[in-house]
């Protein structure tokens, strides 16, 4: 009895110790067989694990349902500000239109230039003055309409003939004032100076703001303008064969094809003489009296002997300029000598240390006078110089461009003693 009781407690172990058997499967014959991962997949996929471990960029459900509401919220946030952008751009191009529809109106959104006109009415003139009875066909090229002259051709001339003022009496048409030193003949029949003569032209214009006119080159590039939209009317002299083959003056060459058509010039009338215009008072310089010439004075000495050496090519000219200034005398020279007359500079009247060099580094600007001769002749010539101390000596810094002005002055005014202009002409 114990012993079929020992064999049942040992069987009862054996069968719960031992493992249960897999129930066998039928399989497909057809079937592929399980492959090994490769190693270096395996090691690709603990490479990424570990990424997204210690980057923190894990794409789960709950992130990407985050990143969703993201871009949902900006797609509302640009719905809701389209309105107001849209507002913005219109009010900006509106703003930027402005000034273009207001530049239309007035014919050209740029300011019309006086080169053309008034290179055309220097070559009238010149042209004028030497005509004379026989050669009136001169004129026609600038002035279309017939005239009869009665003084001999080539009794006058003209040169130096420029430009001395220009001005739009309306749109396309300008009023110039050209000035000409004349030589004319006198009752021998000599060729005598006679002066400086200033003469007054009405010149109408046909072409871009560039060649003084009123056509807008953007409008032009695209088709024929037509007068009524762009320019005044054409007179008969635009219109006539001279007009086409008027002279082009210098600086108002005919722009491209794509800039408008070439430029048209006609005199209204024959040239009109008038007086030489206002003569002015300069403002104000910032230079004091004339402290005069002495030998003993440090900056004359200076100023003198540069001057020299600049105007004569004598000494050396190096030795009075500060380091960095690039300046070589004048060659050929074109003096024999120079002598200093006058020093102004911007010190203080009661300055009674004028004649010390002061420490390194302080600057002064001086208006020199100087007497020039060549051929046994003087002349007088004024610079405006800039000048600073160096190792106890006064050195020339720079040649200033111009005289400095006063801080107060208020510009040139009229010399109430000097010609006027001739109002009573009106024939241009």
């Amino acid at each position: 009895m114990k012993r079929g009781l020992r064999l049942a407690n040992k069987k009862q172990k054996t069968t719960e110790q031992a493992p249960p058997k897999p129930k066998a499967t039928r399989t497909s014959r057809y079937a592929t067989a399980p492959q090994a991962v490769p190693a270096e997949a395996v090691a690709e996929e603990e490479t990424d694990e570990l990424d997204e471990a210690s980057t923190g960029w894990q794409q789960t459900t709950v992130k990407m349902a985050g990143l969703t509401k993201l871009v949902t919220v900006v797609v509302w946030i640009m719905v809701v500000a389209g309105p107001l952008l849209g507002f913005f751009a219109v009010a900006v191009a509106s703003s930027s239109q402005a000034p273009t529809t207001t530049g239309k109106q007035g014919g050209t959104g740029s300011a019309p230039s006086a080169t053309g006109p008034s290179g055309f009415a220097e070559l009238y003139v010149a042209a004028y003055l030497a005509a004379g009875e026989g050669t009136e066909e001169d004129l026609l090229p600038y002035y279309s309409e017939p005239v009869t002259l009665a003084n001999e051709p080539g009794s006058r001339s003209a040169s130096n003939v420029v430009t001395v003022a220009a001005q739009q009496a309306e749109k396309g048409y300008w009023s110039v004032t050209v000035a000409a030193r004349i030589s004319a003949k006198d009752k021998a029949g000599k060729m005598k100076d006679r002066g400086m003569h200033y003469y007054r032209v009405g010149v109408q214009v046909s072409g871009t703001p560039e060649a003084g006119g009123t056509i807008d080159p953007s409008k032009a590039a695209e088709g024929p303008a037509s007068p009524a939209a762009s320019d005044p009317a054409p007179s008969p002299a635009q219109s006539s064969p001279a007009a086409q083959a008027s002279p082009q003056p210098s600086g108002s060459a005919p722009a491209p094809a794509h800039r408008g058509p070439a430029a048209l010039y006609a005199a209204t009338s024959l040239p009109a003489e008038v007086n030489a215009p206002a003569a002015a008072e300069h403002g104000d310089l910032a230079y004091g009296s004339d402290r005069g010439v002495s030998a003993d004075n440090p900056v004359t000495d200076t100023v003198s002997r540069f001057l020299a050496a600049y105007l004569t090519g004598q000494g050396e000219l190096n030795r009075y300029v500060s380091p960095g200034l690039q300046v070589a005398a004048i060659t050929p020279a074109p003096y024999e000598s120079t002598l200093l007359t006058g020093v102004r500079d911007d010190q203080p009247a009661d300055n009674d240390d004028a004649d010390a060099v002061p420490e390194d580094g302080t600057q002064r600007h001086v208006l020199v006078s100087v007497s020039a001769t060549t051929g046994g002749q003087d002349y007088l010539l004024s610079y405006a110089l800039t000048l600073t101390t160096r190792d106890g000596r006064w050195e020339v810094a720079s040649f200033d461009t111009a005289p400095a002005l006063s801080p107060d002055q208020t510009g040139p005014v009229a010399d109430k003693a000097g010609p006027a202009p001739d109002a009573s002409s009106d024939e241009s």
